[in-house]
């Protein structure tokens, strides 16, 4: 098995056309939403645009831009808002946010989609175990990079190294990022001080945990599914 790095909606495109499984990694926090909702037996939809969330047939509604919930939006798009409410088990839900539902988009093409964070990184690697090529995604922010995507991919990888993956230099790194990061540093970048200010502290800590949430979410038919 080989494991792989790439970034942003130009990774996921070149991965899927070259046959690659993708990984789609926003740890704050469509990935980490994705999971929660697939955890509670929710199908979700992602789409790009918030009016293509509008009008999809769905249950829920869930979306942001710039971290903040998009107007007559059930919920924005927060993991532990999603935890204290009434899902009803079967419910389909559209998801549109800022850069995670892009890249999904951008990944159209591949043998498999999946969505994937600190989460449910354990489960992510034994799922992908026996698959022959893997590449990773990390999502970013606005077309750059993204120290806790990286560091969640690094996660992935580094458990996908345990069970005998060879690791492509570029996946290499981010794992050696991954290991050697200050464990705090997350707590403090950009995007944890974005979430701060709109009051989804309790978002950050959720995100950054690992393994809490044993699900593989896994692109079927359009809509993210227990794998």
């Amino acid at each position: 098995m080989i494991a792989r790095y790439a970034g942003g909606e130009t990774g996921a495109r070149a991965a899927a056309r070259a046959g690659s499984v993708v990984v789609v990694v926003d740890a704050f926090r469509a990935s980490t939403t994705i999971a929660v909702l697939v955890s509670r037996g929710a199908r979700v939809i992602p789409v790009a645009s918030i009016e293509e969330a509008a009008a999809a047939p769905a249950d829920l509604r869930i979306g942001e831009r710039g971290s903040a919930k998009v107007a007559g939006f059930d919920f924005g798009n927060s993991p532990t808002e999603i935890l204290a409410a009434r899902v009803p088990l079967g419910a389909t839900v559209a998801l549109s946010t800022t850069n995670g539902t892009r890249v999904v988009e951008a990944a159209a093409g591949s043998p498999a989609v999946y969505a994937a964070a600190f989460v449910n990184a354990g489960t992510m690697a034994e799922e992908l175990a026996e698959i022959e090529d893997v590449t990773v995604v990390g999502c970013g922010w606005e077309g750059g990079r993204a120290s806790e995507d990286e560091d969640a991919a690094g996660a992935i990888l580094h458990r996908l190294e345990g069970r005998g993956a060879t690791l492509d230099a570029r996946a290499r790194r981010v794992v050696d990022g991954y290991l050697r990061r200050p464990a705090g540093s997350l707590r403090s970048n950009s995007a944890a001080r974005r979430l701060k200010r709109l009051a989804y502290e309790k978002d950050l800590e959720f995100c950054l945990s690992e393994d809490t949430v044993p699900v593989a979410p896994r692109l079927v038919d359009g809509a993210f599914a227990k794998g």
